[in-house]
């Protein structure tokens, strides 16, 4: 099993944050997660949640039951026990998106900025499966990798101060969808009906990090319809 260089620091007077060596891919993603799962199965005192991010690992403590010195000795033994989890824990989710100007207004300056037609920038996104490896930003915002390297695009320069939700963009090296209506400076090539967050599950995202996510083009119609049956 491949593991990993880390460090450990006294991140906050409630939190410890565990930083891992290494470049971004999906073994290292595998280590974290399962150092999450070791940590979760055998808590230290005053434990309340973990969060597994790109390369590195937050532990949140209640800080009126926060013990520093005690929780990195035990944090430091669980990741000793630590093993990398299975991709067969991970899921493959479906999301359909439609790929319209109507709702994506960015789509041909993106194809254009990529030197594309919109139809091969449409495949070259849709086509990819994409691994989940962390949320945040927004709840149930997912960052997906790896997306095909000539799809990458700048940020707009001018942020919106409205997005809807559903939205799916390109940021730089990154796609994603944006879970809830909020500002945002990404790229907006197409949105999904599909709702990405549900407060009333539990998990309420959609996805967890390791699920691999695929985006199925759908038409304008499919996507009212949908929309329609969706609300």
């Amino acid at each position: 099993m491949q593991t990993f260089d880390f460090q450990i620091f006294i991140h906050s007077d409630h939190s410890i944050l565990i930083e891992f060596d290494g470049s971004i891919s999906e073994d290292l993603l595998r280590y974290i997660l399962g150092v999450a799962e070791t940590i979760q199965h055998n808590p230290p005192a005053g434990f309340v949640e973990l969060v597994p991010a790109y390369n590195s690992l937050l532990i949140i403590f209640d800080p009126l039951n926060f013990t520093p010195d005690t929780a990195l000795s035990h944090i430091k033994s669980s990741i000793k026990k630590a093993q990398a989890v299975s991709t067969k824990q991970s899921n493959t989710i479906e999301i359909p998106v439609c790929y319209d100007p109507r709702v994506a207004e960015d789509l041909d300056y993106v194809a254009d900025y990529c030197g594309m037609t919109v139809q091969e920038l449409i495949d070259a996104h849709s086509q990819q499966e994409y691994t989940v490896y962390m949320l945040g930003f927004l709840p149930g915002f997912l960052y997906l990798g790896d997306l095909d390297k000539r799809l990458h695009c700048p940020r707009r320069d001018n942020p919106r101060t409205r997005i809807e939700a559903g939205s799916v963009g390109i940021g730089g090296s990154q796609t994603g969808v944006y879970p809830i209506a909020s500002p945002g400076g990404w790229q907006i090539i197409g949105r999904t009906p599909v709702a990405m967050l549900d407060v009333e599950q539990s998990p309420p995202a959609i996805a967890k990090p390791l699920d691999k996510i695929r985006f199925v083009p759908i038409s304008f119609d499919e996507f009212e319809k949908l929309d329609k049956e969706e609300a």
